[in-house]
């Protein structure tokens, strides 16, 4: 980890990330490396250079904490403190998981104290991930998907995914692509993110040869890709509707290669 944290702040209020700029400038160690007004520029910006810490506003217009967490790809979804002015909102969905939530109008010493949460999570390499740690607080929230029944009939078109006492039946051309945060897995389908329980090896076995690995925790259905990005080091984006940017890594290039002709 680098030795003055890569801050992000995203709030869709101007006078709300005036005022965390100005509590940040007396922490020590903290870069800040961005300011996002929305959730859409939130991803984007994470598409472009290294975040370590996002301090992230939960009620925004367009997609809001929730959903950024939720588009995001792992592997370049750094810790998050999430903010709120609604505290009940915030404490069901985040205590128990996330690194740190901050209720408004929070003052400096909640801010330091969040950072300094944020360096011990990326000291411990034994701890999760920012974003396993989130959604496993939206899977809490939202009712939670409980592990797949070992034994459920394979449906070639279909993907099963449970949510409680309700399963759905996700039909297979409706994804769009699919992202691993540890144990959970969030399959984007639309509109909508299912969050489950399974491990990507096992998922891989009930999806079809449209959907192939761009990233050790991220596939992607090939027939949605809409447009191809060369980037550096070996690496290129894949673009699909809705504002959706993958990254391809270098390993895994192969895979997208008859795309870019």
């Amino acid at each position: 980890m680098r030795e003055a944290l890569r801050v992000l702040i995203v709030d869709d209020e101007p006078l709300a990330l005036d005022y965390m700029e100005t509590l940040l400038a007396s922490v020590p160690n903290v870069q800040l490396v961005g300011r996002c007004r929305s959730g859409r520029e939130a991803l984007a910006e994470l598409q472009k250079q290294a975040v370590d810490l996002m301090f992230l506003d939960i009620q925004m217009p367009g997609l809001n904490g929730l959903d950024v967490v939720k588009r995001c790809q792992s592997d370049v979804m750094p810790v998050v403190v999430f903010a709120t002015a609604y505290d009940e909102y915030a404490v069901r969905a985040f205590e128990a998981n996330a690194v740190d939530y901050l209720l408004k109008p929070f003052e400096a010493e909640r801010v330091r104290e969040a950072v300094l949460r944020a360096r011990d999570r990326l000291l411990s390499v034994a701890l999760q991930s920012g974003k396993e740690a989130a959604v496993a607080a939206i899977a809490g929230l939202e009712g939670g998907s409980e592990l797949l029944a070992g034994d459920i009939q394979e449906r070639p078109k279909r993907l099963p995914i449970k949510d409680g006492p309700h399963t759905h039946l996700v039909e297979l051309e409706t994804i769009d692509w699919i992202d691993a945060a540890g144990d959970y897995m969030c399959v984007h389908a639309g509109n909508e993110t299912y969050i489950l329980r399974s491990t990507m090896k096992e998922l891989e076995k009930k999806l079809t040869s449209d959907f192939v690995r761009i990233h050790r925790s991220t596939i992607v259905h090939l027939k949605k890709v809409r447009s191809v990005d060369a980037i550096p080091k070996g690496e290129c984006l894949l673009h699909l509707d809705d504002d959706v940017s993958l990254k391809v890594s270098r390993n895994y290039r192969s895979a997208v290669q008859d795309l870019m002709g």
